[in-house]
Protein backbone atom coordinates (compact mmCIF):
# COMPACT_ATOMS: atom_id res chain seq x y z
CA UNK A 1 0.00 0.00 0.00
CA UNK A 2 1.51 3.41 -0.85
CA UNK A 3 2.56 6.19 2.03
CA UNK A 4 0.83 9.31 2.53
CA UNK A 5 3.88 10.98 1.44
CA UNK A 6 3.76 9.09 -1.83
CA UNK A 7 0.27 10.44 -2.43
CA UNK A 8 1.74 13.68 -1.45
CA UNK A 9 4.16 14.44 -3.76
CA UNK A 10 2.14 12.79 -6.88
CA UNK A 11 -0.22 15.51 -5.90
CA UNK A 12 2.24 18.58 -5.92
CA UNK A 13 3.78 17.10 -8.72
CA UNK A 14 0.43 17.38 -10.53
CA UNK A 15 -0.01 21.03 -9.37
CA UNK A 16 3.16 22.08 -10.29
CA UNK A 17 2.92 20.16 -14.00
CA UNK A 18 -0.84 22.96 -13.89
CA UNK A 19 1.21 26.10 -13.13
CA UNK A 20 4.53 26.34 -14.99
CA UNK A 21 3.08 23.29 -18.25
CA UNK A 22 0.52 26.26 -18.60
CA UNK A 23 1.98 29.39 -17.35
CA UNK A 24 1.40 31.05 -14.02
CA UNK A 25 0.43 34.16 -16.44
CA UNK A 26 -2.47 32.77 -17.63
CA UNK A 27 -5.70 34.34 -16.80
CA UNK A 28 -7.83 32.85 -14.09
CA UNK A 29 -10.49 30.22 -14.87
CA UNK A 30 -13.90 31.24 -16.24
CA UNK A 31 -16.77 30.96 -13.94
CA UNK A 32 -19.01 27.31 -14.12
CA UNK A 33 -22.71 28.61 -15.65
CA UNK A 34 -24.14 25.72 -12.88
CA UNK A 35 -23.61 24.39 -9.47
CA UNK A 36 -24.67 21.04 -11.03
CA UNK A 37 -22.88 19.26 -13.46
CA UNK A 38 -22.11 15.40 -15.16
CA UNK A 39 -18.83 14.18 -15.14
CA UNK A 40 -17.67 11.37 -17.47
CA UNK A 41 -14.29 9.44 -16.65
CA UNK A 42 -11.83 6.85 -18.19
CA UNK A 43 -9.32 5.18 -16.21
CA UNK A 44 -6.10 3.27 -16.26
CA UNK A 45 -5.97 0.64 -13.27
CA UNK A 46 -2.25 0.07 -12.77
CA UNK A 47 -2.89 -3.23 -9.24
CA UNK A 48 -0.88 -3.78 -6.70
CA UNK A 49 -0.03 -7.06 -5.85
CA UNK A 50 -2.77 -8.72 -4.02
CA UNK A 51 -1.84 -11.09 -0.89
CA UNK A 52 -4.21 -13.97 -0.64
CA UNK A 53 -4.72 -17.41 1.88
CA UNK A 54 -6.96 -20.58 0.07
CA UNK A 55 -8.51 -22.17 2.34
CA UNK A 56 -8.30 -25.95 0.79
CA UNK A 57 -4.76 -26.19 0.84
CA UNK A 58 -3.67 -23.49 3.43
CA UNK A 59 -1.59 -21.73 0.85
CA UNK A 60 -0.81 -18.00 1.30
CA UNK A 61 0.95 -15.33 -1.54
CA UNK A 62 0.60 -12.43 -3.94
CA UNK A 63 -1.99 -12.08 -6.67
CA UNK A 64 -0.12 -10.23 -9.84
CA UNK A 65 -2.94 -8.21 -12.15
CA UNK A 66 -2.12 -7.22 -15.55
CA UNK A 67 -3.04 -3.19 -15.89
CA UNK A 68 -7.11 -3.10 -16.08
CA UNK A 69 -9.48 -0.18 -17.12
CA UNK A 70 -12.47 1.95 -15.74
CA UNK A 71 -15.17 4.14 -16.83
CA UNK A 72 -17.14 6.33 -14.33
CA UNK A 73 -20.27 8.56 -14.84
CA UNK A 74 -20.95 11.05 -11.69
CA UNK A 75 -23.17 13.53 -11.05
CA UNK A 76 -21.97 17.00 -8.81
CA UNK A 77 -23.38 19.77 -7.08
CA UNK A 78 -20.94 22.55 -6.38
CA UNK A 79 -21.69 23.83 -2.67
CA UNK A 80 -19.34 27.06 -2.99
CA UNK A 81 -17.27 28.24 -5.32
CA UNK A 82 -14.11 25.73 -4.43
CA UNK A 83 -15.99 23.04 -3.17
CA UNK A 84 -18.16 20.23 -4.70
CA UNK A 85 -19.84 16.84 -3.65
CA UNK A 86 -20.26 14.21 -6.36
CA UNK A 87 -21.89 10.69 -6.76
CA UNK A 88 -19.97 8.79 -9.08
CA UNK A 89 -20.90 5.20 -10.16
CA UNK A 90 -17.51 3.25 -11.91
CA UNK A 91 -17.05 -0.58 -13.38
CA UNK A 92 -13.53 -1.75 -13.65
CA UNK A 93 -12.11 -4.88 -15.02
CA UNK A 94 -8.58 -6.51 -14.39
CA UNK A 95 -7.40 -10.32 -15.81
CA UNK A 96 -4.98 -12.07 -13.59
CA UNK A 97 -1.25 -12.73 -14.99
CA UNK A 98 0.01 -14.76 -12.34
CA UNK A 99 0.31 -16.05 -8.89
CA UNK A 100 2.51 -16.12 -6.15
CA UNK A 101 3.25 -19.13 -3.91
CA UNK A 102 4.94 -18.49 -0.77
CA UNK A 103 7.55 -21.58 -0.56
CA UNK A 104 7.13 -22.56 -4.30
CA UNK A 105 7.28 -19.85 -6.75
CA UNK A 106 5.73 -18.13 -9.56
CA UNK A 107 2.84 -19.87 -11.50
CA UNK A 108 1.09 -18.39 -14.58
CA UNK A 109 -2.66 -18.13 -13.84
CA UNK A 110 -5.61 -17.18 -15.84
CA UNK A 111 -8.87 -15.26 -14.55
CA UNK A 112 -10.16 -11.92 -14.01
CA UNK A 113 -11.76 -9.82 -10.93
CA UNK A 114 -14.16 -7.17 -11.68
CA UNK A 115 -15.89 -4.27 -10.04
CA UNK A 116 -18.76 -1.66 -9.53
CA UNK A 117 -19.10 1.19 -7.01
CA UNK A 118 -21.06 3.60 -6.00
CA UNK A 119 -18.81 6.45 -4.57
CA UNK A 120 -19.79 9.66 -2.53
CA UNK A 121 -16.52 12.18 -3.21
CA UNK A 122 -16.01 15.43 -1.71
CA UNK A 123 -13.06 17.63 -3.93
CA UNK A 124 -11.83 21.11 -3.34
CA UNK A 125 -11.19 23.11 -6.51
CA UNK A 126 -8.00 25.76 -5.40
CA UNK A 127 -8.62 29.39 -6.24
CA UNK A 128 -5.33 29.88 -8.06
CA UNK A 129 -4.60 32.91 -11.13
CA UNK A 130 -4.28 30.12 -13.80
CA UNK A 131 -6.45 28.53 -16.50
CA UNK A 132 -5.25 24.89 -14.90
CA UNK A 133 -6.42 24.50 -11.52
CA UNK A 134 -5.51 22.21 -9.31
CA UNK A 135 -7.60 19.94 -6.86
CA UNK A 136 -7.71 17.32 -4.11
CA UNK A 137 -10.42 14.92 -3.28
CA UNK A 138 -11.34 11.68 -1.19
CA UNK A 139 -14.64 9.96 -0.88
CA UNK A 140 -16.51 6.78 0.55
CA UNK A 141 -18.38 3.98 -0.94
CA UNK A 142 -19.39 0.57 -1.32
CA UNK A 143 -18.37 -1.85 -3.72
CA UNK A 144 -19.84 -5.02 -5.78
CA UNK A 145 -16.56 -7.50 -6.54
CA UNK A 146 -16.85 -10.80 -9.01
CA UNK A 147 -13.35 -12.73 -8.71
CA UNK A 148 -12.75 -15.73 -10.83
CA UNK A 149 -9.16 -17.66 -10.35
CA UNK A 150 -7.87 -20.67 -12.96
CA UNK A 151 -5.33 -22.21 -11.44
CA UNK A 152 -3.59 -23.72 -14.72
CA UNK A 153 -0.81 -24.98 -12.31
CA UNK A 154 -2.45 -27.20 -10.41
CA UNK A 155 -0.92 -26.04 -7.21
CA UNK A 156 -4.39 -24.56 -5.48
CA UNK A 157 -7.89 -24.84 -6.54
CA UNK A 158 -9.68 -23.12 -8.67
CA UNK A 159 -12.30 -21.02 -7.35
CA UNK A 160 -15.49 -17.84 -8.27
CA UNK A 161 -17.77 -15.84 -6.42
CA UNK A 162 -19.34 -12.54 -5.53
CA UNK A 163 -18.39 -10.01 -2.67
CA UNK A 164 -19.39 -6.81 -1.37
CA UNK A 165 -17.93 -4.26 1.08
CA UNK A 166 -16.63 -0.89 1.81
CA UNK A 167 -14.06 0.82 -0.06
CA UNK A 168 -12.70 4.85 -0.35
CA UNK A 169 -10.29 6.82 -1.94
CA UNK A 170 -8.25 10.03 -2.00
CA UNK A 171 -5.50 12.05 -4.50
CA UNK A 172 -5.59 14.97 -7.09
CA UNK A 173 -5.44 16.21 -10.42
CA UNK A 174 -6.21 19.66 -12.54
CA UNK A 175 -8.80 20.78 -13.96
CA UNK A 176 -8.51 22.90 -17.40
CA UNK A 177 -11.82 25.22 -18.18
CA UNK A 178 -11.91 26.01 -22.05
CA UNK A 179 -14.96 27.74 -21.57
CA UNK A 180 -17.60 28.83 -19.02
CA UNK A 181 -20.15 25.35 -19.51
CA UNK A 182 -17.62 22.55 -19.78
CA UNK A 183 -14.31 21.55 -17.96
CA UNK A 184 -11.31 18.65 -18.81
CA UNK A 185 -10.14 16.85 -15.81
CA UNK A 186 -6.98 14.51 -15.26
CA UNK A 187 -5.96 12.72 -12.14
CA UNK A 188 -4.81 10.19 -9.86
CA UNK A 189 -6.47 8.48 -7.25
CA UNK A 190 -5.49 5.61 -4.79
CA UNK A 191 -8.80 3.23 -4.33
CA UNK A 192 -8.73 0.39 -1.49
CA UNK A 193 -10.90 -1.81 -0.23
CA UNK A 194 -11.94 -4.16 3.07
CA UNK A 195 -11.46 -7.58 2.78
CA UNK A 196 -13.03 -10.00 0.18
CA UNK A 197 -14.09 -13.97 -0.13
CA UNK A 198 -14.12 -15.41 -3.86
CA UNK A 199 -14.68 -19.05 -3.04
CA UNK A 200 -11.92 -20.69 -1.38
CA UNK A 201 -9.80 -17.40 -1.72
CA UNK A 202 -9.21 -14.83 1.17
CA UNK A 203 -8.10 -11.48 -0.63
CA UNK A 204 -8.58 -8.02 -1.08
CA UNK A 205 -8.59 -5.02 -3.68
CA UNK A 206 -6.47 -1.72 -4.11
CA UNK A 207 -5.11 0.21 -6.93
CA UNK A 208 -4.07 3.22 -8.30
CA UNK A 209 -6.35 5.17 -11.00
CA UNK A 210 -5.16 7.24 -13.72
CA UNK A 211 -8.20 9.14 -14.84
CA UNK A 212 -9.14 11.77 -17.34
CA UNK A 213 -12.61 13.10 -17.74
CA UNK A 214 -15.10 16.32 -18.58
CA UNK A 215 -17.25 17.91 -16.54
CA UNK A 216 -20.36 19.45 -18.46
CA UNK A 217 -22.39 22.07 -16.89
CA UNK A 218 -25.87 21.09 -16.41
CA UNK A 219 -28.42 24.19 -18.04
CA UNK A 220 -30.23 24.56 -14.44
CA UNK A 221 -29.48 26.39 -11.44
CA UNK A 222 -27.05 29.48 -10.82
CA UNK A 223 -23.09 29.26 -11.20
CA UNK A 224 -19.96 30.99 -9.08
Amino acid sequence: MVTMLMIKKQILFIAFLGAFGFGLSAPQAFAQTSRLYFAGYLGLNKLNDVGFTESTTASNGDLKFDNGSSFAGALGIRLTRGLRLEGEYSYSKSDLSSIDIGGLGNFDIGGEFSRKIAFANLYYDFDVPWKVQPFVGAGIGYGWHSGEVNDTSGMLSNASGDDAGLMWNFGGGIKYRPREDMAFTAGYRFVDSVGLDFGNYKTDYNAHEFRIGLEWDLPVGGGY
